[in-house]
């Protein structure tokens, strides 16, 4: 019997909020305990490489499987490999070396988890009810990045790292339970297996010759280019604020907290001001950076982090709608691996040149590289929503205009 599609959409949402509250409180912890071993930015740069350098590798890899297999086995087997790993990093708090290794292998094993539920979404419910989904789903992710930092932070400033380690790995367990009680179907079950999209490439051909998807792509390679450092420099400038652990857990979930709120707006802009969203929310992410930048006082860097969370929350919801609308489902998983790979190896390769730009430019000084780089992106986002209403915006790409100009 199949679960209710908005029951559903309300269960993947749960175990979302259980998934990321723990994984984000483990990054925390991750942080900290590297620091408390080395003391330096150039380890956390490190750490924060290999994770996102692993969802680069093995997304658009194991992403592929989410078009192969069964979406809902695939997701659980994700959440229950990464439940495993989150044990070992318990057992090796004191070795950063050991973390730093941990920590890719994880990232490695929650890659497919986000292609396959992000393609299985316009099958679960009907298509006026995409935006409602994703908006839903956005809000269960975006409270686990609010509660996971400061949870993360609090507990790591009272007992070791490795209490939080061994939480995270329940909380995958509890997650893959969530979506094991999920009926439905997460693809559809009479989705073709043409010849021009075969292939592990077939989802990086696509988002290559769709116009929309290959702007809209672009545009966060050129903006994750440049904010990789203020992962780093988070905590540096928690400390210089003489806030500590707790002031970097609080930092941190104030994006997600603005990105709540971001993610209900954005339900209803995804369906009224889609394109305008896209365009004004990538700038307000950068206003708040920029904001960030020159505070006198951390009150004022607590706002420009809630603004800039705000505005991704509801970018993320229009920029979900617009990939799943253009993109077929057979090759649909694919194509979201292959745009978070490009996406995560653009991250990954901002890291390892943060201490540098930190010790050059200052923990400010990078905030202001990322607002650079949120108006970079913008300028990109113009010429892609052009591009989507000149060709429809509630269109799927056909043959003439996608893939099959490979």
């Amino acid at each position: 019997m199949s679960t209710p599609p908005r029951t559903a959409i309300r269960r993947l949402a749960s175990a979302r909020v259980v998934s990321v509250t723990g994984s984000e409180a483990a990054w925390i912890a991750l942080m900290v305990a590297i620091y408390a071993e080395t003391h330096s930015t150039v380890w956390m740069s490190a750490a924060l490489f290999v994770g996102v350098a692993a969802s680069g590798i093995f997304a658009p890899i194991l992403g592929a499987l989410g078009d192969r297999t069964d979406r809902r086995r695939l997701m659980i087997a994700s959440e229950l490999a990464a439940a495993v790993v989150a044990i070992a990093m318990a057992l090796t708090t004191g070795n950063p070396a050991a973390l730093v290794a941990l920590a890719f292998i994880s990232e490695a094993a929650q890659s497919p988890y986000f292609s396959a539920s992000t393609a299985a979404v316009p099958n679960l419910v009907e298509a006026g009810e995409v935006a409602w989904a994703n908006s839903t789903i956005a809000i269960g992710r975006n409270v686990g990045s609010l509660a996971g930092p400061a949870i993360g932070g609090a507990i790591s400033g009272v007992f070791d790292p490795s209490v939080v380690f061994a939480a995270n790995a329940v909380c995958f367990a509890g997650s893959a339970l969530v979506v094991w009680t999920v009926r439905g179907n997460f693809a559809d079950p009479e989705r073709p297996q043409s010849e021009q999209h075969e292939g592990l490439r077939a989802g990086f051909r696509f988002i290559l010759t769709e116009p929309v998807l290959r702007l809209v792509t672009l545009a966060w390679v050129v903006l994750l280019l440049l904010l990789g450092p203020v992962l780093v420099a988070e905590l540096p400038l928690a400390r210089s604020f003489g806030v500590g652990s707790t002031g970097y857990g609080i930092l941190a979930a104030c994006w997600g907290g603005g990105a709540i709120a971001g993610s209900f707006l954005g339900r209803r802009l995804a369906t009224t001001r889609e394109r305008a969203t896209m365009i004004v929310g990538c700038l307000i992410i950068g206003a708040g950076f920029a904001l960030i930048a020159v505070s006198p006082v951390f009150v004022l860097v607590l706002i420009g982090m809630a603004c800039a969370g705000m505005a991704e929350g509801s970018v993320t919801v229009c920029e979900q709608g617009i990939m799943q609308r253009r993109t077929p489902d057979e090759v649909r998983s694919r194509a979201m691996a292959a745009a978070e790979a490009a996406q995560f190896t653009a991250f990954a390769l901002s890291f390892p040149a943060a201490g540098f730009l930190i010790d050059v430019l200052g923990v400010r000084g990078v905030y202001g590289m990322a607002a650079a780089g949120c108006a970079l992106a913008a300028v990109v986002l113009v010429v892609a929503m052009r591009e989507l209403a000149r060709r429809g915006g509630d269109q799927p790409a056909t043959p003439a205009t996608g893939a099959a100009q490979a």
